[in-house]
């Protein structure tokens, strides 16, 4: 299926990841070092910037909350050879906000990952577009742990392209296989500061079922990954951009 390696291993951090070598609609395979999905870059190794921008980097997107920006700042922002911008996704995603959504009988992710698809359009629709306007190399996009915020968009990248279901939702538990000693260490500071380490855990987690429930909602409410982002305002013309730096054009 994938002709580069997808896991591009950097000291300090933990997932990030080539889009690149999935199948899409039209039998052709997503390429390499265009899309790249990614935890947090505060804490790269030396050398680290140097790498990405090496293989082909030239622009981050940083989905964090600007909260988390100004405590963690990117190593990328200020760098002259690519471009950093940050387009949050939320304008908070601390884990009390996150705790507070109403799952019912559903892991607490799918009604979050849901909310987010349908009050947040109007994030999503600039994040896409600024991705779409990328004309050359990689465009990375990021947040913390590479999970949530950088899951969703990912998913709905890999559904412009027309790539399964199966291998979107293989792309988005991937992440739980990258991050044990984040989580680890995410559990770590929630105890010693008292939180509820039991519920912090499980919003750390990334089941199948969460995805595949996402993508299913998409479906049922809007049609098609492509209808959704149509739906939300993503120009046409941005959207061909998408399509054709995906599927290989």
């Amino acid at each position: 299926m994938i002709d580069a390696p997808r896991h591009i291993a950097i000291e300090g951090t933990y997932n990030i990841r080539d889009l690149g070598g999935y199948v899409t609609a039209y039998g052709t395979m997503i390429p390499p070092r265009r899309f790249l999905r990614a935890d947090c870059l505060h804490r790269l190794g030396p050398g680290g910037t140097d790498r990405l921008v090496d293989e082909g980097l030239r622009c981050v997107i940083d989905l964090r909350t600007s909260g988390e920006v100004t405590t963690a700042p990117s190593f990328f922002e200020g760098l002259a050879a690519v471009e950093y911008v940050n387009l949050p996704l939320f304008d908070d995603l601390s884990p009390s906000a996150l705790a507070s959504v109403d799952a019912q009988h559903a892991h607490p992710l799918v009604p979050f990952y849901i909310s987010a698809l349908d009050t947040r359009g109007a994030a999503v629709c600039h994040i896409l577009t600024h991705i779409a306007r990328v004309q050359d190399g990689a465009v990375l996009f990021n947040c913390t742990a590479g999970k949530d915020r950088t899951g969703i968009i990912a998913a709905l990248l890999l559904g412009l392209a027309g790539v399964s279901d199966t291998d979107i939702i293989e792309d988005y538990i991937l992440t739980e296989q990258m991050i044990p000693d984040l989580v680890a260490e995410f559990l770590s500071l929630s105890r010693a500061k008292g939180g509820d380490v039991e519920s912090y855990a499980t919003l750390l987690e990334s089941p199948a079922d969460t995805m595949a429930k996402m993508l299913s909602h998409i479906k049922e409410q809007y049609g098609s990954i492509q209808d959704y982002v149509t739906h939300i305002g993503l120009a046409r013309k941005d959207l061909l951009r998408l399509s054709d730096r995906l599927c290989g054009v």
